[in-house]
């Protein structure tokens, strides 16, 4: 038998990296032999190389033999310490031979990488990623999940959000993206970086962009808003034309008057509701009436209309159930939902509705048709019939921020900053709307971007005028 001897007899290396042995043999018999050097225990022939591969020895005789050693780097083998062993043997004759350990120390190489499919979505306020997390390391990696957006109004929500994956193997993981979506005008495209973090020095990111929608398209949403602004244009004409002429007709018209030295206080603000029992019979008719206002519809000039929940204009109770969007419609109002923001299950099935409960009264809600105590958490839209001048939102909330968003008539979208009154209290919403850019629309609502947000739309009261 040959004595082998391997020097070192443990190395350490990192993937992608190699090492070298040497390996002393001396012919320890009575006849010329050869040797052949071989490593036992590596996933591959081609990691280690002889040279040379065979020696010739003659009795007695020593010789050297360098042996390289290579550890991939994909895939990596686990980090750890394995033992090898050095094989040194006659081609000749099967029982000459003799094996050595080697200790082969393999070092920590961590690595990771994201996937995300598609890199570009296109939807409203939501849209959906699945990732891929890669461990291309050699050890196990506890992975964290983050996003971001340059302007930090896109919510990142990741199932799971942290996972553990194995060495060289692939876990899987989905993101839900959202961000209210523009009312109107071009298309809104958003870059979002989703970052796979292992601790504190190891991470990988990926972009993806989020292209959105708007919710009106911009073209027919202008020419609307340009009619509605021509429309009030050509009544005020028409209206100073017919005082004038009215003017015109009563004794003692064309006497010279007193030069006006200003703008001429107009009528007060009256709210249109059910009158006292005290009032005259020249007080304004209740809301909902067929002769309150000008027309069915649009409200008085110089008046506000009041949608209040516990008087439904219908004349049934106020009880809970799904209602039509055009219970006020004769007010000047229409109301629906805005199915976007509405919770998993939710986005069928759901109308506007009233509900009457002992903790927060009669409110005006959404609800699942059938059963009004699901689905409360759905953002309602109120669309006028006329532009309005002002608008005045009563709500209660839990404890959560709540949003008030705008539409003016030319298409501008605007959303007032969300507040989080206490919990199990009124608060308002008021807006008065800049000369010359009257609202056509509102939508009120939570003002979270969690897509499983249950914050209940709690509205006990809308004023506008």
């Amino acid at each position: 038998m040959p004595k082998v001897q391997v020097v070192p007899e443990r190395v350490t290396v990192r993937p992608g990296e190699g090492t070298e042995v040497e390996v002393t043999i001396q012919n320890t018999g009575r006849s010329v032999e050869h040797y052949d050097t071989t490593v036992v225990g590596l996933p591959r022939d081609d990691l280690y190389g002889c040279v040379p591969p065979t020696v010739k020895l003659r009795p007695g005789e020593s010789g050297t033999v360098t042996v390289n050693l290579r550890v991939p780097e994909r895939p990596a083998p686990d980090a750890g310490l394995y033992t090898l062993g050095i094989l040194v043997r006659s081609p000749y004759q099967k029982r000459v031979s003799r094996c050595e350990e080697l200790r082969l120390d393999v070092q920590p190489a961590p690595g990771v990488s994201i996937e995300a499919q598609p890199e570009a979505a296109t939807g409203g306020g939501t849209a959906t990623y699945a990732l891929r997390l890669t461990n291309q390391g050699n050890t196990p990696l506890d992975v964290t999940l983050q996003g971001s957006d340059p302007e930090g109004v896109v919510g990142f929500f990741f199932r799971p959000r942290s996972v553990r994956v194995a060495p060289n193997a692939t876990a899987p993981a989905e993101l839900t993206v959202r961000a209210a979506a523009p009312w109107s005008g071009q298309e809104l495209r958003r870059t979002l970086t989703v970052r796979a973090a292992a601790g504190t020095d190891l991470s990988s990111e990926k972009l993806v962009t989020f292209t959105q929608r708007p919710r009106i398209p911009g073209g027919p949403l202008r020419f609307v808003g340009i009619a509605l602004a021509v429309g009030v244009l050509a009544t005020a004409t028409l209206a100073g034309a017919l005082m004038r002429n009215v003017a015109d007709s009563k004794p003692g018209a064309g006497q010279s008057q007193p030069a006006a030295t200003g703008v001429a206080a107009g009528p007060p603000l009256q709210i249109v509701t059910s009158a006292p029992p005290s009032a005259p019979a020249s007080s304004a008719p209740p809301a909902g009436s067929p002769s309150a206002g000008k027309s069915a519809g649009t409200p008085a000039p110089g008046t506000a209309t009041v949608l209040d929940p516990s008087q439904p204009p219908d004349g049934q109770p106020p009880q809970d159930r799904p209602i039509s969007g055009d219970l006020w419609a004769a007010q000047g109002v229409k109301l629906s939902l805005n199915l976007e923001h509405a919770t998993t299950g939710c986005t069928t099935g759901t109308s506007v509705a009233l509900r009457a409960t002992k903790t927060y009264g009669i409110f005006l809600t959404s609800a699942r048709l059938g059963s009004t105590e699901y689905c409360n958490a759905i953002p309602i839209r109120f669309t006028f019939a006329a532009p309005v001048r002002g608008v005045h939102v009563t709500y209660v909330g839990k404890g959560a921020p709540y949003q008030l968003l705008i539409q003016q008539a030319d298409g501008t979208i605007r959303a007032l900053p969300p507040a989080t009154p206490p919990a199990m209290t009124e608060a308002t919403f008021d807006y008065d709307a800049p000369p010359g850019a009257p609202l056509i629309a509102i939508q009120f609502g939570h003002a979270s971007t969690d897509p499983n947000s249950n914050d209940p739309t709690i509205i006990k009261r809308v004023v506008f005028s």
